[in-house]
């Protein structure tokens, strides 16, 4: 029992993002208040629920969310073709927007505090934790990021480690000529020292890196720098979700669907994506389920073998489809891995191009289409290729029950509570 006590912890998680940023979190802070620890999330208020009713101290940051000014950013970002410009977008709109504002209330929400875990795209809250002088830890979904002379800067192709590392040493030019001079001016106004490689390395703690993402997914190259721990992805699991009558009633009249979901990927244009999407499955003479997302997929007539959905969770949505059309979001890329279904991957902005590469390479999805040509000619063609593939239809049930066998969260809690113990941290 004196045990226990003393290893328990009071911990601040600091997160910024969409609900595919926010879902592991959940799950991580869950798993952390089972293991007896304090624990507290900083992060925007519509997220409050999701934590609370799971037993997690919230402490609301930032300013109110807004979907039209996400939707707008959405537009813009879709039509970028150049990497680098889509994340100066994503940093400009999304993590520095009144970044002054998240900093100071995630200041003030990590008092008292012993142990900080932040999002590594969230520099205000990890600048927060610096101030206090905490010990802090960063979690990322995306190996993609880290350089590595065994693959190149996603999207380009692996062409031999010569050419790899010639292509980070671009990246990093890149990164510290447009990225870098754009926080450092945020950290400079808040008193902070400036950062190198901000976007790469220096987005993440100098000490430890979580990353929650399945090695049977994305190989762990023999030089990954040993503050970087893959721990197996962090799935936030709802047992206790009940099937509505309609879903459980449409599964049973057919064959088994395409299920589309494109998350937290919004944008004005639902009608139009919505169209694309129907018509594409019609072609390939398939039923589908699409769920809404922030996006509202969604018509007002549904034809004849289409079925539209709110939130069901993925563990179970998934499991039912032939295959998923999705954006190639991280948690979304491994919750469609864990159900051992193939995946078409249509790539929005960030690092959901590296997935959509990643699950070809693996054999379990065709060549990614990206949402600013995705047209129902091409997409049914996708549809046909995976629906008639023997090898996806083999390989995607074997992925699966390896990633079912992962077990990231208490792999995770592990890490952070022995990062703890080497800090000589203790509740007091």
């Amino acid at each position: 029992m004196e045990r226990e006590e003393a290893r328990k912890l009071r911990i601040v998680l600091s997160t910024w993002g969409s609900t595919g940023d926010i879902q592991p979190f959940i799950a991580l802070s869950e798993r952390l208040v089972k293991a007896g620890h304090d624990v507290r999330v900083c992060t925007s208020e519509i997220y409050r629920e999701s934590f609370t009713k799971r037993g997690v101290d919230f402490c609301t940051v930032g300013v109110p969310f807004e979907h039209r000014r996400l939707d707008r950013a959405m537009d813009a970002i879709i039509q970028i073709k150049n990497p680098l410009k889509s994340a100066i977008l994503i940093a400009k709109e999304g993590i520095l927007y009144e970044a002054e504002k998240w900093y100071k209330d995630c200041l003030q929400g990590m008092k008292g505090y012993d142990l900080a875990i932040c999002h590594s795209a969230d520099v205000p809250g990890q600048e927060a934790a610096i101030r206090h002088k905490l010990p802090w830890v960063t979690v990322s979904y995306c190996p993609g990021f880290i350089k590595t002379s065994y693959d190149a800067p996603a999207p380009a192709p692996n062409l031999g480690a010569p050419f790899n590392v010639l292509l980070w040493k671009l990246v990093e030019w890149q990164m510290r000529k447009q990225v870098d001079a754009l926080f450092n001016r945020f950290i400079a106004a808040i008193g902070g020292a400036e950062r190198e490689l901000i976007g790469l390395d220096g987005m993440y703690s100098p000490e430890l890196n979580l990353i929650a993402a399945s090695p049977n997914i994305s190989n762990p190259p023999p030089d990954l720098p040993a503050k970087h721990k893959f721990t197996g992805p962090w799935f936030l699991d709802e047992p206790d979700y009940e099937i509505s009558p309609d879903l459980q009633a449409f599964l049973t009249q057919g064959s088994p669907p395409i299920i589309v979901s494109f998350g937290s990927m919004g944008g004005s244009k639902n009608v139009e994506t919505t169209r694309i999407l129907v018509d594409a499955v019609q072609r390939a003479g398939q039923r589908a389920i699409i769920q809404a997302g922030w996006g509202n997929l969604r018509l007002e007539e549904p034809p004849a073998g289409t079925f539209f959905v709110g939130y069901v969770p993925h563990n179970f949505l998934f499991r039912q489809g032939a295959c998923v059309i999705h954006h190639g979001g991280a948690g979304t890329t491994a919750a469609a891995c864990r159900a051992g279904v193939p995946s078409i991957i249509i790539p929005h902005l960030a690092d959901q191009s590296y997935w959509g590469h990643t699950l070809r390479k693996l054999g379990v999805a065709p060549k990614p289409l990206y949402r600013r040509d995705m047209t129902p000619k091409r997409l049914a063609k996708r549809i046909h290729a995976v629906i008639s593939s023997k090898s996806m239809a083999e390989r995607a049930p074997t992925l699966g029950q390896k990633i079912n066998a992962e077990d990231g969260l208490t792999a995770a809690v592990e890490l952070i509570e022995a990062f703890a113990e080497d800090k000589g941290i203790l509740a007091r």
